[in-house]
């Protein structure tokens, strides 16, 4: 593919990632199925659009771009819906755009080296995106603070947030977790269910059962949010454990259960959510046949 393709393909990809979230049923978050937490489907589709024209866009660094993100959708959308997913992308699109489609294994590794090569004046205006979009339980730092325009290195500022922010996390590990965890949960539920949607909320729920969500954390509380992850588990084993596409009725009917007690008690897996469109990205843009287009 010629540059302007791979623009157009990850246009589409972005999208397609965002869209494929809305379309599974991930409990406590918002989806095609039940609306939450003030925010609705067509305010994530929204965003979604702004993302993949802006992410996409040439001659502009990819912090800028990230910014550009954040203050259109707080423009249009007047909510942060997209915050992490902006985060998680970015870095992504910004590498293949520059260097062209890769293997899972060498964009693993570029990823690190790109975000260790960030400086102090091209960092800054994702600090200004983070605080531009408000993320909820966000608060105050002694040190390093966002609000404050760190004057560090991006990587510095996501190492010294990363045993908080699951985000900040994936910064330092090069996405870490999104290959180590995402990815093999979602070839392992498209094995058994044979669909995304269904392969995304295995996605979604190994994440929330293996990892404490930031976005919960923040807002609820470490307790709370540890809850969360031991409660998961149950949903993970229920649609790891029933194969049988008869059972999808009854499947959807137990999640709802948990979807509607999370946002009863406010509670929103955000950050989990973020981390399975990044998940899902990833598989879509490093498919081998992807290359032949």
């Amino acid at each position: 593919m010629n540059k302007s393709q791979i623009k157009s393909f990850l246009k589409k990809q972005i999208k397609l990632s965002c869209y494929a979230e809305m379309d599974s049923l991930k409990p406590g978050n918002v989806h095609k199925y039940s609306s939450g937490h003030g925010m609705s489907i067509k305010d994530f589709y929204a965003s979604a659009d702004i993302i993949a024209n802006y992410l996409t866009k040439d001659n502009s660094h990819f912090s800028k771009k990230i910014l550009k993100c954040v203050k259109e959708i707080k423009k249009r959308i007047k909510q942060n819906t997209n915050l992490g997913i902006i985060l998680l992308l970015a870095p992504i699109v910004s590498i293949i755009l520059e260097v062209g489609i890769l293997d899972k294994k060498s964009l693993y590794k570029k990823i690190s080296l790109f975000i260790k090569n960030q400086t102090i004046k091209n960092s800054i205006p994702i600090y200004s995106a983070i605080k531009i979009a408000a993320p909820g339980g966000l608060g105050n730092s002694i040190k390093y603070d966002v609000n404050k325009l760190p004057n560090i290195t991006l990587y510095k500022a996501m190492n010294y947030s990363s045993k908080k922010d699951l985000i900040a996390k994936q910064y330092v590990t090069g996405f870490g977790d999104i290959f180590t965890i995402g990815l093999p949960a979602y070839k392992k539920f498209k094995n058994i269910w044979h669909s995304e949607k269904w392969a995304l909320t295995g996605v979604y729920l190994t994440f929330l059962k293996k990892l404490t969500d930031s976005h919960i954390k923040r807002k609820n509380g470490k307790k709370i949010a540890e809850k969360i992850k031991i409660e998961a588990k149950k949903y993970y084993k229920l649609i790891k454990n029933n194969k049988n596409s008869g059972e999808i009725d009854k499947i959807t009917k137990k999640l709802l259960f948990f979807d509607k007690k999370l946002k009863y008690m406010q509670i929103n897996p955000g950050t989990t959510a973020d981390l399975t469109v990044a998940t899902f990205f990833v598989e879509k843009v490093t498919q081998k046949q992807q290359k032949k287009i």
